[in-house]
């Protein structure tokens, strides 16, 4: 438990930070007063300020924010008077976020999903540069990777599990063990595995994937590395986030579509599978790191009100019309899709919750 919770500490901080700093350089860099950049929610732990922007790590270490002068409208009757003195001098200095062309906020908004998606390739290509590049897959039993919220994982599965037999019948190498599983689609499969010196006995129920026409049941062997240069392993890097990037829009799209049963996973479960990484090693850590930073950049790109995506339709319909939305009226469209993504974050968590009692 306790390296569950301290890995995920650490990771959504990361992820929070790398993207709330795409956010920040780009605002001092055109000019718009930053006034606080927060990692965390909630009551201040810890703040300093340095010039006209406070930083502040917070208690809840869930989200955080770089929050910008005039990116949402001030009320005059609720706002303290040190606020509105703040805000009328970044006025007078042309320093308010909507004061600013519209290509220019859209690259304060867009950088914050692109630090994402940077972090992302960051990462890959570290496990590249330090472990090497996967070129063979090992023969045994051995599990490598299980993936999250798969038949395995369900089962309890984890990496590092050696699958010793399926149903009373001895497993030998890899090949079989697939084998097995393909075969047997939404069959009761009778799994005995080994963990460290112990062993113990599970029921896995393969699953049909249509791409490869069989049963799975989310696992991949062990995988033999081999040394690559510092270019190649960051162009490999790169072009491990672009192909996951595709591939989470596409499961996006059929999610949407129908094609997909929908499954939302929340910061219960994240901090679950985070901690399963973290116990696994650094490599798979890394990876469900990446994977976690792609998905907070896309999930952030998404036209939702709140949202970097719902700002950027604003933007965008400033742009063709060549007027701006009234800022009250776009201020109570972000604050209403603020409340719903709280509720159904809310949401989320419960189930989670519920899941694991």
């Amino acid at each position: 438990m306790l390296v569950t919770i301290i890995s995920f500490i650490v990771v959504l901080g990361i992820l929070v930070f790398f993207h709330e700093l795409g956010h920040f350089m780009i605002a001092k860099k055109v000019g718009v007063q930053v006034e606080e950049f927060a990692i965390g929610m909630g009551p201040k732990l810890i703040w300093k300020r340095y010039g006209e922007t406070l930083y502040s790590i917070r208690a809840f270490p869930l989200g955080g924010f770089c929050a910008m002068t005039g990116e949402m409208p001030i009320d005059n009757e609720e706002a303290d008077s040190e606020d509105i003195k703040a805000y009328k001098e970044a006025l007078d200095k042309q320093k308010c976020l909507f004061q600013k062309s519209v290509w220019e906020r859209f690259w304060v908004i867009i950088m914050g999903p692109l630090m994402n998606f940077f972090l992302a390739a960051l990462l890959f290509s570290l496990i590249f540069i330090i472990f090497g590049v996967p070129t063979s897959t090992s023969p045994t039993s051995l599990l490598g990777q299980v993936m999250p919220e798969g038949p395995a994982y369900r089962a309890g599965l984890r990496d590092g599990d050696k699958v010793l037999a399926i149903n009373g019948e001895s497993v030998e190498n890899w090949d079989q063990l697939s084998a097995i599983i393909g075969e047997n689609v939404g069959e009761e499969l009778e799994f005995k595995v080994q963990r460290g010196e112990q062993a113990f006995d599970t029921t896995v129920v393969p699953e049909f994937d249509q791409n490869q026409d069989r049963g799975v049941i989310g696992i991949i062997p062990v995988l033999n590395r081999e040394d690559v240069n510092v270019f190649k392993a960051i162009w490999l890097g790169i072009e491990q986030t672009g192909m996951m990037i595709y591939g989470i829009i596409i499961g996006l799209w059929g999610m949407l579509t129908g094609q997909i049963a929908g499954d939302l996973s929340g910061p219960v479960r994240i901090a679950q599978f985070i901690g399963d990484a973290a116990r696994s090693g650094i490599i798979r850590l890394f990876e469900f790191s990446a994977l976690i930073s792609i998905n907070l950049g896309i999930m952030n790109l998404l036209p939702i009100p709140a949202l970097d995506g719902g700002r950027l339709v604003f933007l965008g319909y400033e742009a063709i019309s060549g007027k701006p939305v009234d800022p009250e009226k776009e201020g109570m469209v972000h604050l209403v899709g603020f409340v719903l993504l709280m509720v159904l974050f809310v949401v989320i968590m419960v189930n989670d919750i519920r899941g694991i009692i």
